[in-house]
């Protein structure tokens, strides 16, 4: 670890620029936590991740025999169905994500061989993805944290009293205070465990469109050059006309067929990514509201409310995460037009102004990573979970009033 943190310190001050992309420390963590399948794991490897997949369904399913038998207790219901639909969620994406495992490390390998073309490139590039990858790293950091203070805020009131952190049935009675220990350390071990993994899992999601983002980012600064120190002039003959078109529309022909290859990349990422887009905004929808009304209800027990304020807090944060990310890939997308108008196109012949409105008319239309042509990953899809949460938060509310 410690050249680890040196390496960044060295990037953080301009001294050095990073070789790799943020995506292989959080596919690292994720393999230090057991919930990556990696293709050419280890036997020991291999029984770890199958020994924590079993602990983690046995969670599960304990959780679950709770949430029947309180069905008809609406503050118990409540409080089960608040980390049910959490855990589900984690559960779903880490199985998505280890049974489209090849998928997406074809994915990442795109991205790093992206990243090692923009390291041959000019200084200007270099200090822009140095940037990006600062951003990156920073956000990664923080994510942890934020998935420390859940866990803290889930298991936390079991240190002032003597049940065990989340409501749960199992097989044997608790009725010492042996077995209620070593259940309290079940449940928060296997909170780290789940919320971490979440954690990452979705940081190298927001990591593949931040990078999406750079590369579009790239694209702008590198449409913008395009024609810079040509100059058109009466006193320049036809031939050096002729030269200067040849070599805008060499330029202009190379940066389109980029920018094409990386939307056909970027609608590949999308089509990974959409069905566990779908989970998270349903999900979250879910747990925003819910966790929102058990807050109303446990106002009384500061411990209580504190779990779920919490809770509410970190999913909204989770869906925020999402939409920023997403909505920043849709804006530098769109910003190649400004780019392009930006260029030096007026030393270039009518052929060549022809083939710039045809590209600007195509980098007017936004890349989105959208799920199922329905709802865009932007800030439009977050105000409207939010707006739909409080809907069901206020029905919510009129029922149990």
């Amino acid at each position: 670890m410690r050249p680890h943190f040196d390496r960044m310190k060295r990037i953080f001050k301009g001294l050095e620029y990073p070789d790799t992309i943020c995506i292989s420390y959080s596919l690292k963590m994720l393999t230090f936590l057991g919930q990556w399948q990696h293709q050419q794991q280890t036997r020991r490897y291999w029984t770890y991740l199958q020994a924590l997949n079993c602990a983690m369904i046995f969670h599960v399913c304990t959780l679950m025999w709770d949430l029947c038998v309180v069905y008809n207790d609406i503050i118990l219901f409540g409080d089960d169905m608040c980390v049910v639909s959490g855990v589900a969620l984690v559960m779903y994406k880490k199985f998505y994500h280890n049974y489209y495992s090849v998928q997406f490390e074809q994915i990442f390998e795109q991205l790093k061989r992206y990243s090692e073309q923009n390291n041959q490139r000019d200084e200007t590039i270099r200090k822009l993805q140095r940037k990006y990858h600062i951003e990156e790293y920073v956000l990664i950091i923080g994510t942890i944290f934020l998935g420390l203070a859940t866990v803290v805020s889930l298991n936390g009131h079991a240190l002032f009293d003597s049940t065990i952190p989340l409501r749960a049935i199992y097989p044997i009675e608790l009725d010492t205070d042996q077995r209620i220990i070593a259940v309290t350390i079940f449940q928060f071990v296997m909170s780290i465990f789940l919320i971490e993994g979440i954690v990452f899992f979705d940081g190298i999601g927001g990591q593949v469109m931040s990078q999406m983002t750079l590369h579009f980012h790239v694209l702008c600064i590198e449409f913008q050059r395009i024609g810079s120190g040509l100059v058109d002039s009466p006193e320049n003959d036809s031939l050096e006309r002729k030269s200067n078109s040849d070599k805008i529309k060499c330029d202009l022909f190379k940066l389109v067929k980029r920018h094409q290859e990386l939307i056909l990349f970027g609608q590949r990422a999308n089509a990974l990514y959409q069905p566990m887009l779908l989970a998270q905004l349903i999900c979250s929808l879910a747990m925003i509201c819910l966790t929102a009304f058990e807050a109303t209800l446990t106002t009384h027990d500061p411990l209580l409310f504190l779990k779920f304020a919490m809770f509410a807090v970190s999913v909204l944060i989770q869906i925020l995460y999402w939409c920023y990310y997403g909505n920043r890939v849709s804006h530098m997308s769109t910003e190649i037009n400004n780019a392009l108008i930006s260029s030096n196109w007026i030393v270039g012949n009518n052929s060549i102004k022809k083939d710039y409105k045809f590209v600007m008319m195509r980098a007017q239309k936004p890349f989105r990573f959208i799920v199922y042509n329905y709802f865009p990953i932007s800030y439009e899809t977050f105000i409207s979970v939010l707006s739909r949460s409080y809907s069901f938060f206020t029905l919510f509310r009129t029922i149990s009033d």
